[in-house]
């Protein structure tokens, strides 16, 4: 009798539990019949929670037959939550306790818990190390630029997005991961500590008293203020022409895009997003934009929130992209909150489309000017290349250059 009750009631909270995870707004109604220490589901009720039952006879199984260490139901529901994400085919999707939350949030703001190491997209098994931060365990532990990092902890990371192969990096502050690394042919080991650290990510300079150039890491922390600032400065400085550089720039925060965006452009749509429900938001720009020539660099590792400041300068015809094909993630992700026991859990919720209403999910914004780097080039992280060996960089100074002369030319008639 007990033990029937037990399941009753561990049937009701498990399922309360694994339809707030997925976002489904189920509300179970228990129907107490005054009848001792009976609890009474509708029909209705019974059919919603009868397909988890196999995770309820399972828990049951583990706490009465399992031989070792008791296994808290806390521990066993949050281990189903885990599991249930890695089934949806959502290479974004992730859970977090509610200290993993904090944690991530305060990567959002520039600081990360990790080894300090910045990686490509990976091609051919492997991701290259683009970026060693000062100071970090990876560059203490000797790792260097253009290494091939072809697995984590055991788990090797080709064809893996960004965001998946950040969630292995991530963990607590003193955990250890390991990199197998791959240098000139010969395979090795790397146990490196996470710690925290801090990322600034948008750095700007004016070459030539003209030429603005800003170039953004990452779209987080206090990107868009940063960037916005930037903007001020080469104004107040005389900027006739701009370069923003994007490459190797994974995305980051939808609301720094569209911000950022929103500086450079005059009026327009800077992207819509359409939701799972069928649902379209569109954000427009109402600035009045920089109105100097402006070019966005970009290449491979360009990905989502980068692809959607990219797109709307080129479509919004504000500007010219130059370098190679992006990276091509049209998707956006939402972390949304668990009532039921803190947690928070992030999906893919919603696709996006350029300006146009393209989209960019696995095609990436093809360039107007279509350049790569040269080979012996292409594994050192950007802000390593020797700028007179940046044929990237020097086309689209080129170009805007070129383009602020003839509204020079065309002013003065």
């Amino acid at each position: 009798m007990k033990k029937s009750i037990a399941r009753t009631v561990l049937y009701f909270a498990a399922a309360v539990t694994i339809t707030a995870a997925v976002s489904v707004a189920v509300t179970v109604t228990v129907i107490n019949e005054n009848k001792g220490d009976r609890v009474v589901f509708t029909r209705e009720e019974y059919e919603q929670i009868a397909p988890f039952e196999p995770l309820w006879e399972m828990s049951e199984l583990i706490r009465d037959r399992h031989y070792g260490a008791a296994v808290s139901d806390d521990a066993l529901v949050e281990g189903a939550l885990r599991g249930m994400l890695s089934t949806v085919g959502d290479p974004f999707a992730k859970y977090y306790t509610n200290e993993e939350y904090i944690k991530y949030l305060e990567s959002l703001d520039g600081k990360y818990v990790g080894i300090g190491v910045s990686l490509s997209q990976p091609t051919d098994g492997a991701a290259t190390i683009l970026k060693l931060y000062e100071d970090s365990t990876a560059a203490q532990a000797g790792l260097l630029v253009g290494d091939r990092v072809t697995a984590i902890d055991g788990q090797p990371i080709g064809g893996m997005p960004m965001e998946a192969i950040d969630n292995l990096l991530e963990g607590e502050e003193g955990t250890e991961v390991t990199l197998t690394v791959i240098r000139d042919g010969a395979e090795q080991d790397y146990t490196l500590m996470r710690k925290t650290g801090v990322v600034p990510y948008v750095h700007h300079a004016l070459y030539n008293q003209r030429t603005g150039f800003i170039r953004i890491s990452k779209f987080s922390g206090n990107c868009a203020d940063e960037f916005q600032e930037a903007i001020r400065d080469l104004t107040d400085r005389g900027m006739k022409s701009l370069v923003i550089d994007l490459r190797n720039n994974p995305g980051g925060s939808l609301q720094d895009a569209v911000e950022i965006s929103d500086i450079l452009l005059g009026e327009g749509v800077i992207v819509s997003i359409k939701s799972a429900d069928g649902e379209t938001e569109v954000f427009r720009s109402n600035a009045k934009g920089v109105n100097v020539p402006i070019a966005i660099l970009m290449n491979a590792n360009s990905a989502s929130a980068s692809e959607i400041v990219a797109a709307a300068v080129q479509e919004n015809e504000a500007g010219i992209v130059v370098g190679t094909d992006s990276y091509g993630k049209g998707t956006v992700q939402t972390t949304m909150r668990l009532a039921s026991n803190d947690g928070w859990v992030k999906l893919t919720t919603a696709g996006y489309c350029t300006p146009r209403g393209n989209s960019i999910e696995g095609v990436g914004v093809k360039p107007d000017i279509d350049i790569d780097l040269a080979d012996e080039l292409k594994g050192l992280a950007i802000e390593d290349i020797e700028q007179e060996d940046d044929a990237q960089l020097w086309a689209a100074l080129d170009e805007v250059r070129a383009r602020a002369e003839e509204l020079e030319a065309g002013s003065a008639q």
